[in-house]
């Protein structure tokens, strides 16, 4: 029976990367990625608008943790040895420069993900490793030091080393993982995910957006700040992006039914909203409050914020009262809205949840058989947009395959 040296589950961004490394530190070992689907690398094509999102410009480790809800205490120490740097190295090695653009967010010189996987790709094949497509793992079993490995196709191989690189789980395949292998998976759950709101006035102001807002949920202590994007079917952008990411697991016990407040302007406290309003609206006592927009809102908001409030637009600034700048006040700080659902953010679906860390050695072996190993996405890690997803894939395929390089 033909016996390879490791066979790699799973053909996306943390299997090939894996992949191509082993190869590169350990040259001439057999090795095999198996894709049960026909095309591999998926998630790397159609990430960042079929950009790619590589990794993200923040540096150093301390600061890279904290984009990660789940897992920043596995990654980072693997981020002090192999993180942006040199992500960014061992690309630029293969031909393909990235650039930092104004967010941070680092992507292919060339704007196509196809560039990316291209290079992943290659660099797999041309130092020996063999990809089969349309192949599905059914059972393995070690015996006797080797995995025995059954495909649905009914193939049987055996392999010294396993790499399982599955992406984010299911609850279906994590129940067949664990027939198999009986270790720890933790809740899934869906993150990074946009608000379903069903607020007909709220959708008609589709498109606007203010850079400094704030969410926070009812019932959850932390608060979000960044850019907040109004859509036709409720909230996105990256503080709403964050705030799911963050409270992904919180959010799905609420079944995605739960009040959110929104916060138009994050950065001011209420002493210093009421002030700055007071202020606008002495400067601008004769003219008619619709005309007399605070805080820089985008003028369809601030209508918005009015009708909201119960106030005419009619109305001049030097007779509003008391109570209707305190409605006011309320919601430039707080617009409550009833969340009834959630959609998934484009194309950059990622599962909280996965394979529970404490299973696992540092470089991502099983401790129940070392010469298993789990990495990327279907672990208990994930990070919030940006890049930080692909970094851990990255970081974790690495570290594998140092390890088996290793221990071969």
């Amino acid at each position: 029976m033909k016996v390879l040296d490791a066979v790699i589950v799973g053909g996306g961004a943390a299997g090939f990367f894996c992949g191509c490394e082993l190869l590169l530190q350990k040259p001439n070992l057999q090795v095999e990625i198996w894709e049960k689907s026909a095309k591999v690398l998926s998630k790397v094509r159609i990430s960042g608008g079929g950009r790619c999102n590589v990794t993200h410009d923040l540096r150093e480790a301390r600061n890279l943790i904290k984009k990660y809800p789940r897992g920043a205490k596995y990654l980072r120490s693997k981020f002090s040895e192999f993180g942006v740097d040199q992500t960014v190295e061992w690309f630029e090695n293969k031909g393909v420069k990235l650039k930092i653009e104004s967010d941070g967010r680092m992507f292919p010189i060339s704007d196509n993900s196809e560039t990316i996987a291209q290079c992943l790709e290659q660099t797999f094949s041309e130092n020996g490793g063999k990809l089969r497509v349309q192949t599905t793992l059914d059972r393995f079993e070690f015996q006797d030091g080797l995995w025995n490995l059954i495909t649905a196709e009914g193939t049987h191989i055996q392999s010294k080393f396993l790499v399982f690189a599955l992406g984010g789980l299911t609850d279906v395949k994590a129940k067949w993982f664990q027939s198999q292998l009986p270790i720890q998976i933790t809740t899934l759950a869906p993150s990074i995910f946009t608000l379903n709101i069903s607020d007909p006035p709220l959708h008609e102001l589709s498109g606007v957006s203010v850079s400094h807002g704030r969410i926070k949920y009812e019932g959850i202590k932390a608060d979000y700040e960044g850019p907040v994007l109004i859509t036709h079917w409720g909230l996105s952008g990256p503080a709403v992006l964050a705030s799911s990411a963050y409270q992904a697991l919180a959010l799905r016990e609420k079944q995605y039914q739960i009040t959110v407040q929104v916060g138009w302007v994050s950065n001011k406290d209420e002493e210093a909203i009421r002030s700055e309003l007071q202020e606008n609206f002495d400067v601008h006592k004769n003219k008619s409050i619709r005309n007399a927009i605070a805080f820089g809102l985008p003028k369809r908001l601030w209508d918005y914020l009015l009708e909201r409030s119960g106030i005419g637009f009619d109305k001049v600034c030097m007779e509003l009262k008391k109570e209707e700048k305190n409605r006011l006040i309320e919601n430039i700080m707080r617009t409550k809205y009833a969340v009834s659902g959630r959609t998934t953010y484009k194309d950059e679906f990622v599962t909280a949840g996965g394979v529970a860390l404490t299973e696992l050695t540092a470089n991502g072996a099983f401790k129940i058989n070392p010469k298993a190993y789990a990495i990327g996405e279907m672990l208990d890690v994930d990070g919030v947009t940006g890049g930080f997803n692909f970094q851990a894939a990255w970081t974790t395929a690495y570290f594998c395959a140092k390890d088996i390089a290793q221990n071969y």
